[in-house]
């Protein structure tokens, strides 16, 4: 289930519990416990099967209390609400609203439709909206600029050009086959006796599939990648020969659906 089905869906979910706990003729109070308790419950169960990122986790325990208590506030039926408290409760719904647009956006990409609409030139190729990640900063920054420039420097010593294809047509909940072909020298010749692992990961997250790539030909290698969610991942190619230091080389790829 993706963000919008269970942060939406929650807080509908909770808005339809307390109109069920009031024509039960529950009091206000406990309809409202009633209402934000149930889902928040249900979420937890889910989180315990599913392991999300804790971002999603908070947002969606805020989300739920939050539009329990909206409702208790708008319908205490004693005529003295006041205008102030139903304001930040209804500031709080709506940013949990934009946030959860933003995550999803985030992880997800603008829905095509969307997309196509708002962005240029969206209709006439891919577009690709979600982040490929975090940021690095200070150190970390110098870090991986550095690393990455290692890794290309040792390729053009080796001489070596390396290509790598069929990550661009993964496919959410189908298994695809990645194909690598490595050559080098003054001939470009196929490139034998490589050890070439891929490894799949999302953004800031340990890599969650490791493909194998054996050789298959004179410099080709081939595997298959298990099953992914739709998003954004990142993919990174571990190339080594025996006695020699390894490549490693990263790119951000867009799992379709």
């Amino acid at each position: 289930m993706n963000l919008l089905f269970t942060l939406f869906g929650g807080m509908i979910l909770t808005t339809v519990l307390y109109g069920l706990a009031r024509a039960l003729r529950l009091s206000n109070f406990w309809a409202a416990v009633v209402a934000a308790a149930v889902p928040s419950f249900l979420y937890m169960v889910w989180v315990a099967f599913t392991l999300p990122s804790l971002d999603r986790v908070s947002m969606h325990l805020v989300a739920f209390p939050t539009i329990a208590v909206l409702l208790y506030q708008l319908y205490r039926g004693d005529g003295k609400t006041h205008w102030i408290p139903v304001a930040l409760v209804a500031f709080f719904v709506l940013l949990s609203i934009l946030m959860g647009g933003f995550i999803y956006i985030a992880s997800e990409g603008l829905p095509p439709a969307l997309a196509a609409r708002v962005l240029p030139n969206a209709q006439e190729r891919p577009v690709h909206t979600g982040f490929s990640g975090v940021v690095a900063h200070h150190d970390e920054a110098a870090k991986s600029i550095a690393h990455r420039r290692n890794m290309e420097s040792l390729l053009e010593q080796r001489g070596w050009r390396v290509d790598l294809s069929g990550l661009e047509r993964l496919q959410q909940g189908q298994p695809g086959r990645v194909s690598l072909r490595v050559t080098g020298g003054a001939e470009k010749a196929g490139v034998e006796g490589i050890v070439a692992t891929l490894e799949l990961s999302r953004p800031g997250q340990p890599a969650q599939n490791t493909v194998s790539l054996a050789s298959v030909g004179l410099g080709d290698y081939q595997g298959e990648a298990a099953a992914l969610a739709s998003g954004i991942w990142i993919a990174t190619l571990n190339l080594a020969l025996p006695g020699t230091r390894s490549i490693r080389l990263e790119q951000a790829i867009e799992v379709s659906r």
